[in-house]
């Protein structure tokens, strides 16, 4: 049998087996399998075949931009290496098609003095930026993007770990941070504390955690999960989520911006700020 074969045979019996999105609380049924993190993130689009949830065809789409936006992202600031700047090359130019206004936006700082206050801004915060570094505008429409995939990074990993969606009678929140946000003093101990139990992609001898790793923890009897991931270098996201919206009622710690699964494609006007 080809693999084209093998492979539709697989889809098919995944989404058999999964037949509820997990990324809209199961309002729409399975169409394909979406990866988190996406396969852009990793270099030459080349990760282990793991971390698979089943999504359906409007979250798949409607989500893809984002998995486009962080896989730019966290890739700002690597190290230039070959492998590197052509995957940037490729991403860009697919973004150049998929997102135009997301270019516009990055690269509307793109003059020599606000370039030079990007630079000092770094630089008072402790950063050194290389002398050749360009340095682009993240502005609103990035900052939904990357509301987007954290939410949806949370909701994979929580279908990942209890193996069905986060229903709508649940909640889920999240936010991002850069590498430029831990850069003085490191990621805060009490939140690496928090979470206990540690995941990322291996199959066989292949470790991925230099791409992608994650801390998390859980309570099955609850439905309660958090968890903190980073993708490459350049991107950090801490989540949480809870499967009877009751409990937060009872518990004020729980506060911030909560959203049902169904609403990660919705306007969510706070979804254009860095959520804190």
């Amino acid at each position: 049998m080809g693999q084209a074969k093998l492979k539709k045979r697989s889809t098919a019996n995944f989404i058999q087996q999964f037949p509820f999105c997990s990324l809209c609380g199961g309002d729409r049924s399975t169409a394909t399998r979406e990866h988190m993190p996406p396969k852009a993130l990793f270099d030459n689009k080349h990760r282990p075949d793991k971390l698979v949830m089943p999504a359906c065809s409007e979250c798949n789409r409607q989500t893809s931009t984002s998995d486009l936006v962080v896989s730019l992202v966290s890739r700002w600031g690597a190290e230039h290496s070959h492998s590197v700047r052509a995957d940037h090359a490729k991403l860009s130019a697919q973004a150049k098609i998929q997102a135009p206004e997301l270019v516009c936006e990055w690269l509307s700082g793109a003059s020599p003095a606000t370039q030079l206050r990007a630079r000092r801004h770094l630089r008072k915060n402790g950063v050194v930026a290389p002398a050749d570094a360009n340095f682009a505008t993240i502005g609103p429409l990035t900052i939904r993007a990357l509301n987007v995939f954290s939410h949806k990074a949370v909701l994979a990993l929580y279908f990942e770990h209890f193996q069905r969606p986060l229903p709508n009678a649940g909640r889920v929140q999240a936010m991002w941070r850069t590498k430029e946000d831990f850069f003085q003093n490191g990621i805060p101990s009490d939140l690496l504390d928090l979470m206990q139990r540690y995941g990322t992609l291996i199959q066989g001898r292949w470790d991925a955690s230099e791409t992608f790793e994650y801390r998390y923890d859980l309570n099955t009897t609850d439905g309660l999960f958090g968890c903190f991931a980073r993708f490459r270098q350049g991107l950090f996201v801490l989540g949480f989520a809870v499967e009877d919206a009751s409990l937060l009622a009872s518990n004020p710690d729980l506060d911030g911006e909560w959203i049902m699964p169904r609403d990660l494609l919705g306007p969510n006007p706070h979804f254009d700020k860095r959520l804190e």
